[in-house]
């Protein structure tokens, strides 16, 4: 299982996603404890957004070869 955070802002889109979770391939989680800076929310102090970023540039990464690699065996799946 896997958990991702969406923000719709189409209302067909969003009766697509309840069919999906009445055929339960997928279930609706109406509140989340998500907290990143990425996504909607309260602004970030500048301490916090200074602490933000030296996170990410201590953080592992990949070169674009294996992350094009990962998304295209994800794509495969999604789309079976």
């Amino acid at each position: 299982m896997q958990t991702i955070t969406v923000e719709i802002n189409d209302a067909v889109a969003l009766k697509t996603l309840q069919s999906l979770a009445q055929k339960h391939f997928i279930r609706i989680v109406e509140q989340t404890d998500i907290d990143s800076p990425a996504l909607p929310g309260t602004p970030l102090s500048v301490a916090q957004f200074k602490a933000w970023i030296e996170n990410a540039e201590h953080s592992p990464t990949i070169s674009l070869k294996e992350a094009r690699s990962r998304w295209q065996s994800k794509k495969k799946q999604l789309t079976k």
